[in-house]
């Protein structure tokens, strides 16, 4: 691929700048995959999620807890892992509660739409969560 003038001048212009400010970093678009359960659509690009087609509106956390444990689905993930990857920062012992009064949201919220979640968050007792893709 051949540069014109004009594109060396400004490519020149763009490195230039990026060798005064050392702090700038190359931002690379990642692109998620969208999440779909059966009725249940987890949109990662525009962070929506969507049942029988309606939209489902969650805080950001709960939309965080849900798309972590879709993302590792059949996997169990501990109280510590949820609260790490949704909270960002590590646990002082209260990661269970945290991360329990979430998912009772979650569940809550769906309950208001359908009569029960279209895919089931099963609690493993004293040691976190796993979300299980409940076929029709």
């Amino acid at each position: 691929m051949e540069l014109s003038d004009q594109d060396n001048v400004a490519l020149e212009e763009i490195s230039k700048i990026l060798e005064r400010h050392p702090d700038l970093k190359l931002i690379e678009m990642v692109v998620e995959p969208t999440l779909i359960f059966n009725h249940l659509i987890i949109d990662t690009g525009k962070r929506k999620v969507y049942y029988n087609q309606q939209e489902v509106l969650l805080t950001t956390k709960e939309y965080e807890l849900l798309y972590r444990l879709a993302l590792y689905e059949g996997r169990v993930l501990s109280y510590r892992q949820l609260y790490e990857a949704v909270w960002g920062e590590d646990p002082m012992g209260n990661e269970a509660n945290a991360v329990s009064c979430h998912v009772y949201g979650l569940r809550r919220k769906f309950r208001e739409i359908a009569l029960s979640l279209p895919s089931a968050i099963r609690c493993v007792r004293e040691v976190g969560f796993c979300f299980e893709n409940i076929t029709e």
